[in-house]
């Protein structure tokens, strides 16, 4: 039995804490909360007036309040011996993001961060054909947003790798850019070490959104959208589309994959080392956006 603690961001009332009551497996040692709202649902006795004093009480932290998800406070619950569930809004240096994970590898812990969008259940399927050389291709159509091109760039990325199951061997970036330098079209071209190919499409438009992952593998084609929830396959099978429905509450089931992966001593389902990795690949190519962007100006 884990004992658990949860630093919760300011707008707590839209966490569901209370779901993870359920998780099987935690025992609920203490909360803190830099919120002002008064929360009927949470036990008092739980709520710890400092954060430095939880990871003094804890083998399991998650910190779902960016704010704390600092190189010195996870630091210190590393050493304090604490498996640590991230928020996925991390703001780390490399040099940070890999002093925590030779932390938590010298003291036998595990770093899993957020990602609602690698726990759709397409991710299982995806991950299970990495076995073979293949052709991948992504597209994604959504409106422009501030900050949506890390998020795109990050889900892509991670699903890209980990159907490709190789290291990457070279990386070739377009980038198409409209009068306010921001990205209206990006397109990746990946050649990995296993002899697979991957191309990822980024259109960044209000209309008409999409999101589809192909595998072209040996005469077959199997394609993931993960807007309708359908796979579909080319030759045609006996059962012609799967529906699969994501989980009405992510969070809960990550945190509960990841107690399960903690007692059975797995790695996570998205640790710091599969973020950190695609970190550098968005940085390479944000500095390709950035040098294309000053060119046409």
């Amino acid at each position: 039995m884990l004992s658990a603690a949860i630093i919760l961001p300011g707008e707590a009332e839209m966490l569901p804490f209370n779901s993870l009551r359920a998780i099987e497996g935690v025992e609920w040692n203490g909360i803190f909360y830099s919120g002002k709202k008064t929360h009927r649902t949470f036990d008092r006795a739980l709520i710890f007036s400092s954060p430095e004093i939880i990871p003094l009480i804890c083998d399991l932290l998650i910190v779902a309040d960016p704010a704390f998800c600092t190189s010195d406070y996870l630091s210190f619950a590393i050493r304090n011996g604490c498996h640590l569930f991230l928020s996925d809004k991390l703001i780390l240096t490399t040099e940070e993001r890999k002093q925590l994970i030779h932390l938590a590898s010298e003291g036998g812990t595990y770093i899993q961060i957020q990602n609602d969008f690698l726990f759709h259940p397409f991710q299982e399927k995806i991950r299970s054909q990495t076995n073979r050389t293949c052709f991948i291709e992504a597209t994604q159509y959504a409106p422009a947003k501030p900050n949506r091109l890390n998020e795109l760039l990050q889900n892509n990325l991670l699903m890209i790798l980990r159907a490709a199951g190789s290291p990457i061997h070279k990386l070739n970036i377009f980038c198409g850019t409209v009068p306010s330098r921001q990205p209206d079209v990006l397109n990746i071209h990946i050649n990995f070490k296993n002899g697979s190919v991957a191309t990822l499409t980024l259109k960044f438009i209000e209309q008409n959104e999409t999101h589809i992952l192909s595998i072209h593998d040996r005469g077959q084609v199997t394609t993931f959208d993960f807007l309708k929830n359908k796979t579909s396959y080319f030759p045609e099978r006996e059962l012609k589309r799967v529906v699969s429905k994501t989980s009405p509450d992510p969070l809960q089931e990550q945190i509960a994959d990841f107690v399960k992966n903690i007692a059975e001593n797995n790695n996570p389902g998205f640790s710091l080392d599969d973020e950190i990795q695609v970190f550098l690949l968005i940085e390479k190519i944000k500095a390709k956006i950035e040098v294309n962007s000053f060119t046409i100006h």
